[in-house]
């Protein structure tokens, strides 16, 4: 939308302790659910569930939960709505995916340093972050009490990581933001689907000829998701979806060869690894471009047969043997038909293929940044009329860019991260990995720079094409930023380009002035991680040796010999670069010269992306292309807008409404077992 936008009032105080308040109950919550693993730690949760299309559950709760007060004043304002969607947005996110964030930074990750090898150890040690060995000993035993002094720089370590990318990646997300969401209309399917819901919920005028298909969505959500859980409390429970049938796990990930549903199929077609049968994955996915899915699962497709043809000729022998976990992405390269020779599909895709996406990016705006850089350097009345819509003037956003970098380089610095890590890790980290996955994210609500295993350090494996051998600090702290800084969507260095631009497609979606929505976004990350960080050291000392820990050393991560010496050597890797990178720019530019052309580049880069090979999501894309072409085919756009939408939406909150019962039946369960 680009009509003028009154900036509205906010009640800071107000929002500042209902932020706090939000913060307390969802940390006190998300310790209880966590610790007790399976879905109460990946499904049940109040920070980020699912993947690939990863959910902040508090971003549409808050607004649910919100629901009664209607009764009491009236519908809520937009405004407020709005804001409840963003404070959820960000807490979810701050709290974040509890394996890898939340019993991980920074208690974990502390605990690794001290468990390690000693040539590990004695370098990571010396780092200003990590606590003494003496401070860990409570959540290794039986508990104890906390030794704040201690746990402090490690506090600090996450949140001046987290608090710096924020700087850094928000100012580039304001740079871009008019061209996404004004000119180039990036959908951002998440942000569709949770509005959407937040309308329906609270009774918004215009979408009350819609109400039955939504709440038709609703009700296919609590049948599905009510059976999930029915049949995960009480094993006697009939399985009515054939969701344990086919030993799907808490994310909707099946194992191609060990589930007895495909274990035929999956040791006769060696790239039938995994398959996905996670609901809100195929509503999510039906709000993704027609042609996006339509090549991701075309392309995937083919694979399967080059990668059946290359099994003929003598590549992944004994594949029948391994699992399907191990073959997309676990297990050695040689053995993986999308990681390994002679295709090497996943290495185009997230190498390459990613720089490719970032350039024609930038080359398609390249007028629209001619005009943001004329504003600039410039002072006229065009310039101004346009930041008048921004959240902030480009070149205040210019000058927060580079505060931010300047931060980051001496955040760096002070883990002794050489020049040539730190380059790398400022240009990948900074720049490449955010600005790729908001991109990607906006285009398809799916992860695309997200994983940690094999990828992220491509960079440094072809400077280094095999590990040095010796562990400095700066390596250890480096190699552990560029993996867990991107494994999930609450890992750091992805994390707040992302929620940056998906609040400003809530902006664009309710109204409400972009720059509004940035100071909320600053404002509940400040109070989220003063909060969050304290419970994330206080529940380990809480429960000692009961909190899920993990008790080995940082060797086993890809900083370590074996891991890193796990992918490809250098001169493997600069084919598959360099074909994805060809491959990405000639499906842009196919794309831009004809409208006709029907392969979007993005369907090739998630198609082999680490995060959906490893959850089989090219069955959501399947499925849900299907059903979007049926109802774009049947009824066209209009039946798409007034019933496929709220049908999805539906089913997201379907799934919330069940996952608030989870978690109360978690909590219930934690003081009272059943």
């Amino acid at each position: 939308m680009a009509e003028e936008r009154v900036e509205e009032k906010i009640n800071w105080p107000l929002w500042i302790l209902l932020a706090v308040i939000v913060n307390v109950l969802a940390n006190l919550a998300q310790g209880v659910l966590g610790v007790q693993g399976q879905f109460f730690g990946c499904i049940y949760s109040m920070g980020i569930v699912s993947i690939p299309f990863t959910l902040p559950t508090l971003a549409l709760m808050l607004p649910m939960l919100a629901f009664p007060l209607r009764f009491l004043k009236g519908r809520l304002s937009t405004t407020s709505l709005a804001a409840l969607y963003i404070l959820g947005l960000v807490s979810s996110m701050s709290i974040g995916n509890f394996n890898d964030a939340y019993y991980s930074w920074p208690v974990g990750s502390s605990s690794r340093v001290w468990r390690a090898i000693p040539e590990v150890r004695d370098a990571m040690s010396k780092l200003w972050w990590v606590p003494p060995e003496s401070a860990l000993l409570p959540t290794w035993t039986t508990g104890g009490p906390v030794d704040w002094g201690a746990w402090l720089p490690a506090m600090l370590y996450v949140f001046l990581f987290h608090f710096i990318i924020l700087i850094m990646t928000s100012a580039q997300m304001v740079i871009l933001r008019r061209r996404w969401i004004e000119i180039e209309k990036v959908p951002y399917p998440f942000a569709i689907a949770i509005w959407e819901s937040v309308r329906n919920i609270h009774g918004f005028e215009e979408v009350k000829h819609r109400k039955r298909q939504f709440l038709i969505g609703v009700a296919i959500g609590l049948f599905l998701y009510l059976a999930i859980l029915l049949r995960f409390l009480f094993p006697w429970f009939p399985d009515l979806i054939g969701y344990y049938t086919a030993q799907a796990s808490a994310i909707g990930c099946v194992d191609g060869l060990n589930s007895p549903v495909s274990s035929t199929i999956g040791a006769s077609l060696v790239a039938f690894m995994r398959w996905n049968i996670q609901p809100i994955n195929y509503a999510i996915a039906y709000l993704m471009p027609l042609d996006i899915l339509f090549t991701t699962w075309l392309l995937w497709l083919i694979f399967m047969i080059m990668a059946q043809i290359a099994h003929v000729m003598g590549y992944y022998t004994g594949f029948e043997t391994v699992s399907g976990a191990d073959r997309v992405l676990l297990g050695p390269y040689t053995i993986s038909p999308n990681w390994g020779p002679p295709i090497y599909w996943s290495w185009m895709c997230v190498t390459g293929g990613m720089v490719a996406f970032i350039v024609m990016m930038l080359w398609h705006a390249r007028d629209y940044l001619r005009e943001v850089f004329g504003a600039i350097f410039g002072t006229s009345a065009k310039a101004r009329a346009i930041e008048a819509r921004e959240p902030i003037s480009y070149r205040m956003a210019f000058i927060q860019l580079l505060i931010g970098c300047v931060l980051l380089i001496a955040f760096f610095a002070s883990l002794q991260i050489d020049f040539v890590l730190g380059s790398i890790l400022f240009i990948f980290g900074g720049f490449i990995y955010p600005l790729a996955e908001a991109y990607a994210r906006g285009l398809t609500g799916a992860a695309y720079a997200q994983e940690r295993s094999k990828w992220p350090s491509w960079p440094v494996h072809l400077i280094y094409s095999r590990h040095p051998g010796t562990y400095t600090p700066g390596w250890c702290n480096a190699l552990i930023m560029m993996h867990r800084g991107i494994n999930t969507a609450s890992g750091g260095f992805n994390t707040w380009s992302v929620v940056t631009m998906h609040s400003f497609r809530v902006a664009d979606l309710s109204g409400i002035h972009p720059k509004t929505i940035y100071q909320m976004v600053f404002v509940f990350f400040v109070i989220a991680y003063a909060i969050t960080l304290p419970f994330r050291v206080w529940w380990p000392h809480l429960l000692g040796a009961r909190f899920p820990n993990c008790l080995s050393g940082w060797e086993c991560a890809m900083m370590g010999e074996g891991a890193y010496n796990y992918v490809p050597p250098a001169e493997e890797l600069v084919g598959p670069i360099i074909a994805g990178f060809i491959i990405t720019v000639l499906l842009s530019s196919l794309r831009a010269r004809f409208t006709w052309w029907p392969l979007h580049p993005m369907g090739f880069l998630i198609s082999g992306a680490a995060r959906e090979v490893w959850t089989g999501a090219w069955t959501n894309f399947l499925v849900a292309w299907v059903l979007k072409w049926v109802t774009l085919r049947v009824g066209g756009s209009r039946a798409y807008e007034e019933y496929g939408v709220p049908v999805a939406a539906g089913v997201l909150t379907g799934f919330v409404m069940v996952a608030i019962l989870g978690s109360i039946l978690g909590l219930i369960r934690w003081f009272i077992p059943f």
